[in-house]
């Protein structure tokens, strides 16, 4: 296993096992390493698309994902109202583009358009809603119960780096069955986990938990 494999793998098991059993628990805490995460895998996959490189194959790859991946994290922790269109947005991404690029392979322009596309929908849709608690615990849940399965199907060499060139769900359609099963069961029991912390006192989404 290459080191950049160890690395992402990692980070996507850890990032992702505490954003799936404590997103609103600690929810202005683990958002912004969150969306570190997701900005890092975009600007990483957009770098490849655009330029031809290897997912986190060349410093360029890296670079562009660790830029976006800071600049999304400080939004996030700063601003309410954008942690909550990156709550949403992130989940809607990954969705749209993971089916695309099974769907698609070889349009990879295509599927980071009707990611961008769905992302924004759901975006959209969370905003409006103001972000009940339910949906901050299933989108949490799901996103993150993606990203751990897809680290340790990293770890046990069941799929590449490279797999993850479509997004989290374009890893987990790799190894469809194992991958699926996985994803639901992990999102289910980390969803299952957070209610117990609904009607209890919780950090959560409070306004006055950001500086604007």
């Amino acid at each position: 296993m290459s080191l950049e494999g160890i690395v992402v793998g990692l980070l996507a098991l850890v990032i992702g096992l505490g954003w799936a059993f404590y997103g609103l628990k600690v929810f202005t805490i683990l958002l912004p390493l969150w969306a570190f995460f997701f900005g890092l895998l975009s600007g990483a996959d957009w770098a490849q698309s655009v330029f031809g490189d290897g997912l986190f194959a060349s410093v360029l790859s890296w670079g562009i994902g660790v830029v976006l991946g800071l600049v999304l994290a400080v939004i996030s922790y700063l601003w309410y109202y954008a942690a909550i269109v990156i709550a949403g947005g992130a989940v809607g991404y990954a969705l749209g583009l993971g089916f695309m690029d099974w769907l698609a392979p070889s349009a990879e322009v295509l599927g980071i358009v009707i990611g961008l596309v769905v992302g924004a929908v759901f975006a959209a849709g969370t905003f409006l809603l103001g972000v009940p608690v339910w949906l901050v615990i299933w989108f949490s849940a799901i996103s993150g119960a993606a990203a751990a399965v897809n680290g340790v199907l990293i770890f046990l060499g069941r799929i590449h780096l490279a797999d993850l060139h479509g997004g989290l769900m374009s890893g987990l359609l790799t190894d469809s069955v194992i991958g699926v099963i996985a994803w639901i069961v992990v999102a289910v029991a980390a969803g299952l986990w957070q209610t117990r912390d609904v009607g209890r006192t919780i950090v959560a989404i409070e306004r006055s938990n950001y500086r604007y």
